[in-house]
């Protein structure tokens, strides 16, 4: 079996959960005799870099080398950058047997896209998803703002990569059931699977112990429960006692409600208590020091408000440590209560001070057994062999294809029966509204003509053209057997796209306006994606613009809350199924000032109908001073979004508590171009060779992290 593993950490460069997850999974898996390929991030070299760690093929890629890299944000261009790279190295070294990725920043979610939406080097590919750290749950924890950019597509991209998994794993029954009021998963299969884990700890016996040496180790951020942790000891301190507590664990992480910090922050807060030798902040320590410096713990903590299956529960047991942990998380479903570690509740009174003490109270014999039982535990329920059996069963029941007719929609809509209109099967109607651009219609026509699906009729809706040029590049078109005119007296936009709508005989419809163009792909991709994808109506692209601007304009499956704030598709240009334009898109008159194609969107999203955007510029939008988009000003903008908020009220109030939260953390929609960035730190200069380095940094290193938040506090409001 050949299997490939896409990851953001594997060692020896990280020690956190998910790089000890990836080198024992990848270490198990190539025991067993299978050819492991481990994707991961790398920005010292332009070029993919192939080596072997034993028998482990590691592939660096540089994601900077991107083509999105000039206009996404971090995360997505990350994705993005996965995307190729596996990509091209199934054109090198042919497919895998199965792709294997985080949740954890959506790194799969372009894989993904582009596999569910037919691209050939991906369209059959099986993709396992294991659950680790979703930010969107996360984040929340760490009070972060959750709806504010990137981080809020970030957690769009994890959504979508869970439920358009061909498998999903998690590694603990716990973190399905608390994602689940944040994630539909009522209608997704999750199998629950330990992490493997083995260590050279195992075998070493039972190590004494330092009385009252408690220790936590973990990062210092507060999902990991280090503020209540300190408090719950400040607690008992100030009654008296005199246990100190030592904590072990980065820093550098910033504590968003007081803008520092947590460690700092910390320090500050609790300061009488270190000087008084009752609490230790040791700060961090390298993974291959870590058993040495807990060898001699009495008890090790882990306090987390929620986790998943933590590392250091199985590290600290496999060292034959006493472990208290908090019930909230996978370490629940590890340590046996009173046998083989304890467990307190953050929602009970008192349980963490009645655990800690009664522990503080056992003999040595009794915490040598407990030691003892914990490596017993480790070394029998999370070994290689038992952990690889269950997970090539899991993997052998996904070799039966899965329906395919269905794309995975984050928020799935049941759309309504279906309106029976004239059609001819297999034919799209291009319909072109025209007002007085002749000298751009033959190079639209030209493009079309240039597609590579040949069952196509043009429509050019004459809207009451006036100038001489326009009304004579119709003339030449009358004698095109293969476009047809429609004349109509001019009333606007809206109305000339409905008229051609009306009267396009095609199975499928498209609209191109007459100063635009397309790819020769674009119609062929959105063809093949709307009939084989029953629960899409319409399909789009990204943008490139051209004549006088140049730039490319990503866009994104128009899904709610985010396209109820933005037009986020390129709606002037989308393919559709007639009918269920016909049913639900046709455009209103009342949209004076444009919008009127998102307006159009917004109302077949309302009845159930959904699209998608193929992730790559198909489209060309020409760039002009007098262009009707040039036009646009913020007061026609805010009064054309209370037409459609007004319009569809019933649909928004749906969302009513999100697009609040969306709007109080990113300001106007109007304002928002791309949700992949920060729009107010995105300057020039964030778009410039050095301010993009300097992001970039910022994403891998915490010190840097640390020292731009302190200048984005100081300068952007």
């Amino acid at each position: 079996m050949r299997y490939w593993i896409l990851t953001t950490e594997f060692p020896p460069f990280y020690g956190g959960g998910i790089s000890t997850y990836t080198d024992q999974t990848a270490r198990m898996l190539s025991e067993a005799g299978h050819e492991v390929s481990v994707f991961i991030p790398y920005y010292e070299s332009d070029s993919i870099r192939e080596s072997l760690i034993g028998n482990i093929r590691i592939v660096q890629f540089n994601p900077k080398g991107t083509s999105t890299y000039p206009f996404f944000g971090y995360e997505a261009n990350l994705s993005f950058a996965f995307a190729e790279a596996v990509t091209a190295q199934i054109r090198l070294h042919g497919k895998p047997d199965f792709i294997e990725a985080q949740e954890y920043l959506g790194i799969a979610y372009y894989l993904l896209q582009k596999k569910h939406l037919g691209y050939p080097e991906l369209a059959d590919i099986k993709v396992v998803i294991t659950l680790h750290a979703p930010t969107f749950l996360y984040l929340d924890f760490n009070q972060v703002p959750v709806y504010k950019h990137p981080n809020f597509w970030t957690g769009e991209m994890e959504r979508f990569c869970i439920r358009a998994a061909d498998i999903r794993i998690s590694p603990s029954a716990y973190l399905p059931f608390i994602i689940a009021d944040r994630i539909k998963l009522d209608d997704l299969k999750i199998h629950v699977l330990p992490n493997p884990f083995e260590s050279s700890y195992l075998n070493e016996p039972v190590p004494d112990y330092t009385s009252n040496e408690v220790v936590f180790f973990g990062k210092i951020i507060p999902q990991k429960g280090c503020i209540e942790l300190i408090r719950y000891f400040s607690e008992l301190w100030d009654e008296g006692f005199t246990v100190p507590l030592r904590m072990i664990g980065g820093g550098k992480h910033l504590f968003h409600p007081v803008n520092q910090d947590l460690v700092i922050f910390l320090k500050k807060k609790y300061k009488k208590y270190i000087d008084n030798g009752l609490l230790f902040m040791e700060g961090e320590i390298r993974p291959d020091e870590l058993y040495m410096r807990l060898k001699n713990a009495h008890i090790i903590l882990i306090p987390s408000i929620v986790d998943n299956l933590p590392y250091t529960v199985l590290e600290a047991m496999a060292s034959g440590k006493v472990v208290l942990a908090s019930r909230q998380g996978g370490q629940s479903e590890i340590i046996s209560h009173e046998k083989d570690g304890f467990l307190f509740d953050h929602k009970e009174k008192g349980s963490f001070r009645r655990e800690l003490k009664k522990i503080l109270a056992l003999d040595s014999q009794s915490i040598h057994e407990i030691g003892r039982l914990a490596k017993q535990k480790v070394r029998s329920v999370y070994n290689h062999p038992l952990i690889y059996k269950t997970k090539m069963s899991i993997l052998e029941q996904s070799r039966v294809p899965a329906p395919s007719g269905i794309f995975p929609l984050i928020r799935p809509a049941q759309p309504p029966q279906e309106t029976s209109v004239q059609e001819i099967p297999g034919l799209l109607s291009v319909v072109i509204p025209y007002y007085n651009m002749g000298i751009f219609l033959p190079q639209a026509i030209a493009s079309i003509r240039a597609s590579t699906h040949l069952s196509v009729e043009i429509i050019v809706v004459d809207d009451g053209s006036t100038e001489t040029e326009s009304i004579e590049a119709l003339h030449v078109l009358e004698n095109d057997a293969r476009v047809r005119i429609i004349r109509k007296k001019n009333e606007g936009l809206p109305l000339a796209r409905n008229t051609g709508a009306l009267n396009a005989q095609g199975e499928f419809l498209a609209f191109l306006d007459p100063d635009d163009t397309i790819e020769p792909s674009y119609y062929p991709k959105a063809l093949d994606v709307l009939r084989k994808k029953d629960n899409i109506s319409f399909a789009g692209c990204w943008a490139r613009y051209f004549d006088e601007g140049t730039g490319i304009w990503p866009t994104f499956n128009p899904e709610p809350p985010y396209v109820l704030l933005h037009n986020c598709l390129n709606t002037s240009a989308l393919v559709y199924k007639k009918r269920h334009f016909i049913d639900a898109g046709l455009n209103d008159p009342a949209m004076i000032y444009g919008m009127e194609d998102y307006e159009s969107m917004i109302s077949m999203l309302a009845k159930g109908y959904r699209g998608v955007s193929l992730p790559e510029p198909l489209w060309n939008y020409r760039i002009r001073k007098n262009s009707m988009a040039r036009a646009f000003t913020i007061n026609s903008q805010l009064y054309l979004y209370k037409q459609i908020a007004e319009k569809h009220a019933d649909f928004y109030s749906h969302y009513s508590t999100q697009l609040f939260m969306l709007l109080n953390s990113n300001g106007p929609s109007y304002n928002i171009d791309n949700p992949t960035y920060d729009r107010r730190i995105y300057s020039k200069f964030a778009q410039s060779w050095i301010g993009r380095n300097a992001i970039s940094l910022a994403k891998k290193n915490n010190y840097v992290r640390i020292l731009a938040l302190g200048i984005y506090k100081r300068f952007v409001k």
